[in-house]
Parts: C-alpha cells; structure tokens; sequence
C-alpha cells in the first residue's frame, strides 16, 4: 500500500512539473439574483483554493461581493463520508442554464478527479451534487473546466438539452481530456466505465466514418476520453459542436505555456460528440511557439477563423471551418459568419445551440 502511494504520488509530482497552467489567477465573476427588490444582478467572485489562499487544504469554494470582497458563503464541507474532498485548483465554470443572465450554478474538480455541480443562490452554495469520479485515471485534475450546453442523443436516439463538460487530467506521459454529459438530478456519478476510450480512429473510421454500434455505443453511455500523451497548451474551445485543442511534446512546453525553440504544436480537432473525424485528419502540426488562447474571430474578408491570441497578436490557425449537423453522426458542413450572426456568444461558446 505503501509503495502504490509513493508511486502515485511520483506520479502527481511528474504530472506537475511537465505542464503549464492554463487558470485564471483571478476569481470568477458571477452575476447572482439581488438580495432586494431589484431586478439588477449582483455580482460575486467564487474562489477556489488557490484565490482563496488555501493551497495544498480540503477543496474550499468560496463566495465574496466583488464590490467589497465580504466574504458571503464558504463551501468546505461536502457530501463525502469525511466531509471533505481533495484541494480545487482548477478554475470552476459558472453557468446559466437559461439565458437570464444570472448564474444557475457552477461546476468544481478536484485534483482528484471528483467532480461537482453546485447550485447558486443570492448569498450561498446549494446541496453540491456528485456528478462524476474521474479518480481511476490517477490523474491530476488541475486545469480549467468547461462546458457547453447542447443537444445530445439520449439512449433511445432522442435529441436532449445536456450540459457537456470537458475536463483535462495531468498524466506522467501527458494530458488525458475527457468529455462527460450530465443533467441535473443525475442519480450517480459518472464513472471511466462509462466513458469510450476514443484515444485510437481505426482505418476503417477514417475510410468510412464512426460505425453505427459505435456510436451506439457511445450514446448509451456518458461520453468519451482520449490520451493525448501530450500536455495541452491552451484552455480547449467549442465551435459549432468541434472541439478545438492545442497540444505539444510534454518536455517541450514552458510553464507560462510557451514552447522550446523549434518545438512542434498540433491543433486537435474532434466531433463534440464522439471525438471522431471533422476534417481529412484529427490533427496536425501548427507553427507556434507562443502561449494564447484560442479564439473565434472574423478576418478581413469577413470569414470566420480559428486564432491563437496572444498580448495583442493574433495568429490564425484554421479556415474554412466546419460544423456538425444532425444529418448523421459525421455529417459536417461550411461554417459562415451568416450563420451566426450572435458571434460574440459563439466565441465565448457558453451556449451550443444547434449542435447536435
């Protein structure tokens, strides 16, 4: 017992050092409901361990007014048999699941792989709800969550509204991501079982598209994985249902996210839904070697493009962008600017209406 704990801790530790932190050092902003009569939203800043400076504690998530930093609520006894869950350095992601412009709740990981979707109220945290255990990867869960609100089928082919997380753990020979769905009220947590390992696209996929017991397969179940055995160099982004991810040999990524001189970057880019095919290849080689974020922006011609943006320089990255649609499980097309006239909420893709 002993030396499977050495071990992993050896693990967490070579994880640690061979990555980049891709976290705001700011707490999050949230619009919550007014503790008065008015209509007006009041905002709050949630802070995790390392805002609230409690780096290394049991998972805390705290609640401040960002007009005088009162500390409004705190969250450090949870649903667990101890009452505690591992410490949060990961950036959590608020949403609003109606558009009402007030958070509904926000969603917490812990190194440990457990994650958790938390309700909010006016002045405090709701009954956090287990949503998934990711512990058996041995991973370390560290870096920014995010999410998207899509439609997606359920186990009889029914197109539902679900909220589609992608999470990133820290592995010794690189980054695993994994994208798991979730509705509110779930009975149990989503375990790696019911996740499809999608790191490998056999030849016949490639040829032929996904199979049809596959993505059966991957429907009746809770989402899917790939190991990358690469260390993720940019927060991942969500355009019209493509996951976008930026990726490096792990030795070659600096800690501020940068690359080595000469290092090789690959741009990811997999179906939402089943991290199959978008384009001729799932990935590819880019030439970058400096830290930014991804970013859906309009060009000159008024195309809309894939970007790296970086202290005030923009670096494009893909064109002719592609789309899913519901037509079948790999059936893509054109992505204009004339489709989404809402552009700004595409970029910050809060929101995946439409991709099915």
């Amino acid at each position: 017992m002993l030396l499977r704990l050495i071990t992993y801790l050896a693990l967490v530790q070579s994880a640690a050092a061979l990555s980049c932190n891709l976290n705001s050092t700011e707490p999050v902003v949230a619009n919550v409901s007014s503790v008065h009569d008015s209509t007006e939203p009041r905002q709050v800043l949630l802070s995790n361990n390392v805002q609230s400076a409690a780096p290394g504690t049991p998972g805390l998530l705290q609640m401040h007014s960002a007009n005088n930093f009162a500390l409004l609520a705190q969250l450090s006894q949870w649903p667990t048999p101890s009452e505690q869950v591992a410490t949060i350095n990961a950036e959590p992601f608020v949403i609003d699941t109606n558009h009402d412009g007030i958070a509904d709740a926000v969603y917490v990981v812990d190194i440990n792989g457990q994650l958790w979707f938390i309700p909010l109220n006016a002045t405090s945290f709701g009954e956090p709800e287990w949503v998934a255990d990711l512990s058996v990867t041995e991973a370390v869960f560290d870096q920014p969550l995010q999410m998207v609100q899509t439609l997606s089928p359920d186990h009889n082919g029914i197109l539902r509204k679900v909220s589609m997380l992608l999470v990133i753990g820290k592995k010794a020979d690189g980054d695993i991501i994994l994208a798991l769905k979730h509705s509110k009220g779930s009975a149990e947590p989503v375990m790696l079982s019911q996740l499809t390992d999608r790191t490998a696209i056999t030849a016949d996929e490639v040829r032929y598209g996904i199979s049809e017991s596959l993505w059966t397969q991957i429907q009746q179940g809770n989402g899917w994985f790939v190991n990358l055995q690469q260390r993720i160099t940019a927060v991942p982004q969500v355009y019209a249902g493509v996951v976008y991810v930026t990726a490096a040999n792990g030795s070659a990524v600096q800690a501020d996210c940068s690359l080595a001189d000469e290092a090789a970057s690959q741009l990811y880019a997999m179906h939402l839904h089943h991290a199959g095919l978008i384009y001729a290849q799932r990935h590819w080689d880019i030439s970058s070697e400096t830290s930014g974020s991804l970013a859906l922006i309009s060009n000159s011609e008024g195309e809309l493009e894939l970007s790296l943006q970086a202290e005030g320089q923009v670096q494009p990255l893909l064109s002719e962008l592609l789309a899913i649609t519901d037509e079948c499980a790999d059936c893509v097309s054109t992505l204009s600017a004339d489709q989404y006239p809402q552009r700004i909420r595409l970029a910050t893709f809060q929101t995946e209406q439409g991709a099915h």
